[in-house]
């Protein structure tokens, strides 16, 4: 991978402090070197696009379905091994194609589901409700006549995620959690705040007990760290939330309030957080801290955070985007962490869809 001249004066480090939940005060720093080395890697082996979704299994990452700059919709998947940085197609998903679905990983396989097809005026089918699950141990022999084509991965369909309003839907967001998938928000023809969890040894979905309590969204983001999921971000009526929580299975299935990601009224401090709003943004994990970047609000973002929830606080890295050649903003794209290392790619600014893929490491100061 090729690195990035190194940017002419460092940035300042800017961090929240700890304090009291949603009124503590922020402050910056000028004598701490803001870390994150992106680097550019192999491209995207399918078509450019947009809107798809990723998952990992045994550190190999499965992205897949999506949507391109002419509108077209994908059910095709591909894996990318980072110790090679090279991508193999595998076998397709066998449903409709289609964009803004939602994948985890849950027991050594992934699984995915709901999203839009956008082929059909009726919102029934437009709205999907469907769930697959894939199989990397078990290939896919397909026979054309005389000719048979082995593709790697298998996928068989599983029980449809609920449709409470009698719609599928699309834009929801996604985590897993000690091998139990969880799902919610989203659009269904209205903007959703509940949250579902699927257990895929008895292949059934419940409602959470405790619902979720924050806004209403779709285009949100999820990620797992120390057995706890975080969701945040997204839109609802075009208002860019700004609260943030966890979901604590283990704790009588909590969720905590954490903090917002947003400038505090009380404080003291002039930097305004509202910056890291979005909705579309990344996210990945890497050790114990969360990464969010790229997305959108009034523009297309290349800011990246890291989220410590320990301390329960966001510290600016550097940011997708650093230099001249380097990464453009974008949302919608997928991402996820292996090892010591962040991945984000593909995703869409105004009408142009990418397929480049991008490294990210926390550790080093950008080169």
């Amino acid at each position: 991978m090729k690195n990035f001249p190194r940017l002419a004066g460092r940035l300042l480090a800017l961090m929240l402090v700890a304090g009291s939940l949603g009124l503590s005060s922020c402050t910056n720093s000028d004598t701490t070197p803001v870390l994150g080395n992106w680097t550019v890697g192999n491209s995207f082996a399918g078509t450019a696009r947009s809107n798809a979704v990723s998952f990992v299994i045994n550190n190999i990452a499965y992205v897949g379905t999506g949507i391109d700059a002419n509108s077209k919709r994908y059910n095709d998947f591909y894996a990318y091994n980072p110790k090679t940085g090279s991508w193999t197609q595998v076998t397709p998903l066998p449903a409709t194609a289609r964009y803004n679905a939602v994948a985890f990983t849950a027991a050594g396989k992934g699984y995915v589901g709901t999203g839009y097809d956008g082929t059909n005026s009726d919102v029934n089918k437009n709205y999907l409700s469907d769930f697959w699950q894939f199989d990397p141990t078990v290939n896919t022999a397909t026979t054309t006549g005389t000719t048979t084509i082995t593709t790697t991965g298998s996928w068989k369909r599983v029980a449809d995620f609920p449709m409470p309003n009698g719609l599928g839907r699309y834009s929801a967001v996604a985590a897993s959690v000690n091998d139990i998938g969880y799902v919610g928000c989203g659009y269904d023809g209205n903007f959703e705040k509940d949250f579902y969890q699927y257990d895929p040894k008895a292949n059934t979905w419940a409602p959470l007990a405790n619902g979720f309590p924050g806004n209403k969204r779709m285009g949100a983001l999820a990620f797992t760290i120390n057995g706890q999921m975080y969701v945040g971000t997204g839109t609802n009526n075009s208002q860019y939330n700004t609260d943030f929580w966890a979901y604590n299975p283990a704790g009588g299935g909590t969720w905590t309030q954490k903090r917002y990601l947003a400038n505090i009224s009380t404080s003291t401090d002039s930097y305004d957080y509202s910056a890291v709003a979005r909705a579309y943004a990344s996210s990945f994990v890497i050790g114990n801290l969360g990464y969010v970047t790229v997305g959108s609000s009034s523009a297309v973002k290349t800011d990246c955070y890291a989220y410590d929830p320990t301390m329960d606080t966001w510290t600016a890295t550097n940011p997708f985007y650093f230099t001249t050649g380097g990464g453009a903003g974008r949302n919608s794209a997928v991402s996820f962490g292996i090892g010591n290392y962040g991945y984000v790619g593909t995703g869409a600014s105004g009408s142009t869809r990418f397929d480049d893929f991008w490294q990210f490491d926390p550790s080093a100061a950008q080169q």
